[in-house]
């Protein structure tokens, strides 16, 4: 039998978050002012997870899911969306992360997502079991689904319950693990199987192909003296198209953007960096930051700690 493990604790940074979430492979970068707050409750083994995800922050999440295993996400809040995948993501929606695919969401201070995951063996057994067709038959290729709502909050609140269960003074008991692996196969399968429609993905606008090339190059590229009018040459698309696609997605201006994006890279630079011979002014300038107390203001303003203080406390 597969040891079991337990995680439940609040995290004021997202790299450790990342780095603890079990399995997953994430990557996180903060899109808004103030400090992160989060926390993750995760239980589960090699064949079945719960986890119950909450950020007190606008993030852009990218990584993947766990090998080996079929995930599912419901909002924990029916009344919160996200963007994920090319696709609004709404409280009456059940999704399925692709198997090694990109994770690529935009989330906001009140995100909370309950990320359970099962055997693709688990969910076909209970496929039989309920005589319906095997998973990749039910979900047809599709990432997200609109369930009969009743059905869809039946779910979510048994998904609380067992959050409840597992943060209780007693803990879970014993076989509790083999009782949520099946209960949870028997109503996923069950949403799945009853009166549900695909999420079409929304077909790529101009823009949305111009946003994703100028993302990849931002990510890929030394990004210390890139210019918005290099970034629209990149993409192919004017100034004005390549503003809308940021505004669109991201709620940010390209500029914007792009100096959160040079202000995480200083700060998982600090993360990683030894305080006895790293300098914050050298990592600064590394990034296009030339301005030493502009940058300790605006990083502060960001992270709600000086660039000294993250350098001192995760080194």
């Amino acid at each position: 039998m597969d040891t079991a493990f337990y995680l439940h604790r609040k995290f004021f940074d997202f790299d450790e978050y990342c780095e603890c979430a079990r399995n997953w492979d994430l990557e996180y970068r903060q899109l808004d002012k103030g400090r992160f707050t989060s926390e993750l409750l995760m239980f589960g083994n090699n064949r079945a997870v719960f986890a119950d995800a909450r950020l007190g922050r606008k993030m852009k999440q990218t990584g993947a899911p766990p090998p080996g295993l079929i995930t599912f996400g419901v909002l924990a809040n029916p009344r919160i969306n996200i963007h994920w995948r090319n696709l609004h993501i709404s409280g009456d929606m059940l999704f399925v992360f692709p198997e090694g695919g990109e994770l690529s969401s935009v989330t906001y201070d009140d995100f909370n997502v309950f990320a359970v995951s099962l055997s693709e063996a688990k969910l076909n057994e209970t496929c039989r079991k309920l005589e319906v067709d095997d998973f990749r038959k039910l979900t047809n290729g599709a990432e997200a689904f609109y369930c009969d709502s009743r059905m869809l909050e039946e779910i979510r609140t048994w998904l609380l319950s067992v959050r409840q269960e597992l943060i209780s003074p007693w803990g879970p008991g014993q076989g509790y693990l083999e009782y949520y692996e099946q209960e949870l196969a028997d109503r996923l399968i069950r949403a799945l199987a009853y009166n549900h429609q695909p999420a079409h993905k929304q077909r790529l606008r101009k823009r949305d192909s111009a946003l994703k090339v100028a993302e990849n190059y931002i990510a890929t590229t030394d990004v210390d003296h890139l210019t918005i009018p290099e970034l629209c040459a990149v993409s192919g698309v004017s100034e004005r198209t390549l503003e809308y696609a940021f505004q669109e997605h991201y709620g940010l201006t390209p500029k914007r953007y792009l100096l959160l994006h040079r202000m995480n890279n200083v700060r998982k630079q600090l993360r990683a960096a030894n305080p006895k011979t790293s300098q914050i002014v050298e990592l600064a300038r590394q990034n296009g930051f030339w301005h030493m107390s502009a940058f300790s203001s605006d990083y502060k303003n960001l992270f709600a700690e000086l660039p000294s203080e993250t350098l001192r406390h995760y080194s």
